[in-house]
């Protein structure tokens, strides 16, 4: 099948989303969903952050597992609500839960679903390491979360175009060809609260996220930045 619309989810990470991505969200879709024919969802994982229970040092101030997952379920419902049918990437956050029953000798089978988890009916979200679509101009376009720090050599690795996530500060679309034809990368950037305490990190670094994500429409990428104001709100402007 040829998709002629794709909306792609850029890192959530819930609950310290920025505070007007779902708005974002559904203004996008109630710009382009219903003029195309074949459209999509492609959530690029992190679509948590599981602050409280990561590998790296915790903030005690910060909630705890319990109440960070039901802070969570609020914005996944919504973001549930607008696109019930979605692709959902693995991701280096969204696995966390497996990854510390790993890391406790736990077998895989006695975690949840993260259907289950997240209050998902199982066949509406479905949950793959990466993923590869034809868009319209039969393109191939390849979708993980992260795997390269460059996206433009991901998909000449890849022989195809390429989307993905992860990098909070990259937000880029790059064009190559080759005798084989024209091809594209898309970076997407994220959807953060930056002012959230979850990522004080990023205070020590010399670039900033920057919260937006991306859309391929007609075969073509195209990135959408969530302008913002002084009070780092979203203006409502696409």
């Amino acid at each position: 099948m040829l998709h002629d619309l794709v909306i792609c989810v850029s890192d959530l990470h819930a609950p310290f989303h920025h505070p007007d991505a779902i708005k974002f969200l559904r203004a996008i879709k109630k710009k382009y969903w219903a003029k195309a024919k074949r459209p999509m969802c492609v959530i690029l994982g992190d679509e948590l952050t599981w602050h409280s229970i990561s590998y790296h040092e915790k903030d005690p101030s910060m909630p705890n597992p319990s109440l960070e997952l039901d802070m969570a379920l609020g914005p996944i419902r919504a973001l549930y609500e607008l696109f019930p049918k979605a692709k959902v990437l693995d991701s280096n956050h969204g696995s966390l839960l497996a990854r510390k029953m790993k890391t406790a000798g736990l077998p895989a089978n006695a975690l949840r679903s993260p259907n289950d988890i997240l209050e998902i009916p199982r066949s509406d979200w479905q949950w793959v390491g990466d993923l590869t679509i034809k868009v319209t101009g039969s393109k191939q376009v390849y979708f993980c979360h992260g795997r390269s720090s460059d996206v433009t050599k991901l998909g000449q690795m890849m022989g195809m175009c390429a989307v993905q996530g992860h990098y909070h500060e990259r937000f880029k679309t790059e064009h190559w060809s080759t005798t084989n034809g024209n091809f594209w990368s898309m970076q997407c950037g994220c959807l953060i609260d930056n002012t959230s305490k979850d990522f004080d990190y990023n205070k020590l670094n010399l670039k900033s996220p920057v919260i937006g994500t991306g859309i391929i429409l007609n075969g073509d990428p195209m990135l959408i930045r969530m302008k913002l104001d002084a009070n780092n709100r979203w203006t409502g402007e696409l």
